[in-house]
């Protein structure tokens, strides 16, 4: 590139505009001189310039010592400790890039509510909770369902589409179990501004939701039902439910709350979150920039039907092929260390009866029918306990459903559920396999003696191969490595029966379990 040097008028305009900027240059020392030595901050004085240029645009502040904004203004408003005239308050907001609206103090604290997304589907849902919330007047609402479903960010769509009409509007999360009174003390505080007052605290609260329209999210309500105050926060909601006031609460939680079937009715109701239909779950794969055919597309919509898990697989696979999905699809379901951690969290919070019940239809790979449940469980559950652990798994934790198009009705899990039930069921037996051998002591009520590795499927040998091939291999195959022959597997599974026999435990399915491994 040739080479330039200045004209001669091209030289003055030099000198001018560098004698100019040198001039500026020292005013505006001169300028933050004066203001520290009024006691000002140099930064803030960057501020207090912008926020008078939009106040009174015509006016040079170029070299102003003096702002329409006042230090003290200023500090009032980014302390937060003091209001200070709204229209500066919107400008201030202005300068920093921020709305005021998510700013100012209107009433709403969600400081603890999850960041407004995109949320796809879930109009039918959105539809019957505003229509719940404003136009029915309900109390109290809950959305439960599974873990990674939706329920925050349907319940966050929700707040920003009714915010307006409530005077007050609190998010908090029990995530950190809090007690009870001290979640009470902080609602108080928020809804009248000042310190709370021990005594009786609960009817304050109670009165404050009388006096004005309050909107109360609390999220992971199942955080707090093993608490030592569950009790007190039940008496919150009873009072909640059966008050008359103006207010609302909103409860988000993986597991349906305890007690709560004597309250609903009229002002309360319960809006248990389903996997995503295929339309929807569609809509997040083009938004993740996956790509694929149409029936590969489906089949990835059906396998992670969760939303959190849909995107966690989305993730991996942009990172192993690029976005396209037909290599996944191709293979089996995919769980990693995240989504089992995950799901682990769901599933150690089952009772022990419910856990039975959600091997046994993970054994029968999605095709047990009540009867078929009746007769696997018969030793260890009446029919009574069957059917209320399956309404809890069912109805509570939305960890299993129901295949109505056959009869009779099969209960079945999600493909990602079933996968890792079925290993973790794998991995329990052969834990307490090994125990056994090298303990020499049986308890009697193992998953090996409770369960059946293989039901007996007289019509359905795909059935059976299934389960050879899911359960039983694993099984022997983790055994194998660990005892390094066949020959120490069989003389070690020879030893438990008659360890059951001697103690005088009932055999249960061992027998049937030992022969299928030998």
């Amino acid at each position: 590139m040739p080479s330039l040097k200045a004209s001669t008028q091209g030289k003055s305009l030099i000198k001018r505009v560098r004698t100019q900027k040198i001039e500026q240059a020292k005013k505006e020392i001169l300028e933050k001189q004066a203001l520290l030595e009024k006691g000002w901050n140099e930064d803030d004085a960057i501020f207090l310039k912008a926020v008078s240029k939009f106040l009174e645009p015509n006016k040079d502040w170029e070299f102003a010592t003096h702002y329409v904004i006042s230090p003290a203004t200023w500090k009032r408003f980014k302390e937060a400790r003091e209001p200070i005239d709204a229209e500066t308050f919107k400008v201030c907001c202005q300068v920093l890039g921020l709305h005021w609206e998510n700013v100012a103090d209107l009433g709403r604290d969600l400081s603890e509510a999850p960041l407004l997304s995109t949320l796809y589907g879930r109009t039918q849902e959105l539809g019957e909770l505003e229509q719940w919330l404003l136009h029915e007047g309900c109390r109290l609402v809950v959305i439960h369902g599974v873990g990674g479903i939706g329920k925050a960010a349907l319940a966050r769509q929700l707040v920003e589409n009714i915010a307006d009409k409530y005077d007050y509007l609190i998010w908090r999360s029990l995530n950190s179990t809090p007690p009870f009174q001290k979640l009470l003390t902080e609602l108080i505080q928020f809804l009248s501004k000042s310190q709370a007052n021990q005594d009786n605290i609960l009817s304050l609260l109670m009165n404050h939701l009388r006096q004005h329209r309050c909107l109360i999210v609390l999220e992971d309500w199942e955080e707090i039902m093993s608490n030592n105050d569950y009790s007190e926060y039940c008496d919150f909601l009873k009072r909640v439910a059966r008050e008359v006031h103006h207010s609302s609460v909103l409860l988000l939680s993986r597991e349906r709350p305890q007690n709560i079937e004597p309250f609903e009715g009229q002002w309360v109701r319960l809006k248990k979150l389903r996997p995503l239909k295929y339309e929807d779950a569609k809509k997040i794969l083009k938004a993740e920039g996956l790509s694929g055919k149409e029936d590969e597309q489906e089949e990835f919509s059906r396998r992670y039907s969760n939303p959190w898990i849909l995107k966690r697989i989305a993730t991996m696979t942009h990172v192993v092929f690029g976005g396209e999905i037909s290599g996944v699809v191709a293979g089996s379901v995919i769980i990693d260390d995240v989504i089992t951690e995950f799901l682990d969290q769901q599933f150690q919070n089952l009772s022990a009866t419910g856990k039975t019940v959600i091997y046994w239809i993970a054994i029968r790979r999605n095709s047990a029918s009540w009867n078929q449940l009746l007769k696997d469980t018969s030793q260890y559950l009446s029919s009574n306990q069957l059917f209320y652990t399956l309404n809890y798994l069912i109805q509570a934790y939305s960890l299993v459903d129901k295949n109505l198009e056959d009869v009779p009705i099969l209960y079945i899990l999600d493909p990602v559920i079933l996968k890792y039930v079925t290993s973790r069921f794998v991995e329990e037996s052969y834990q307490e396999i090994c125990q056994i051998i090298q303990s020499q002591v049986i308890k009697g009520h193992e998953l090996f003696i409770t369960h059946s590795f293989i039901t007996e499927n007289p019509e359905n040998e795909e059935l059976t191969q299934d389960q050879i091939k899911r359960i039983v291999k694993p099984i022997k195959e983790r055994l194998l490595t660990k005892l390094n022959s066949q020959q120490r597997v069989e003389e070690e599974l020879k030893k438990i029966m008659p360890l059951l026999q001697s103690k005088g435990l009932p055999s249960g399915y061992a027998d049937q379990n030992i022969s299928r491994l030998l």
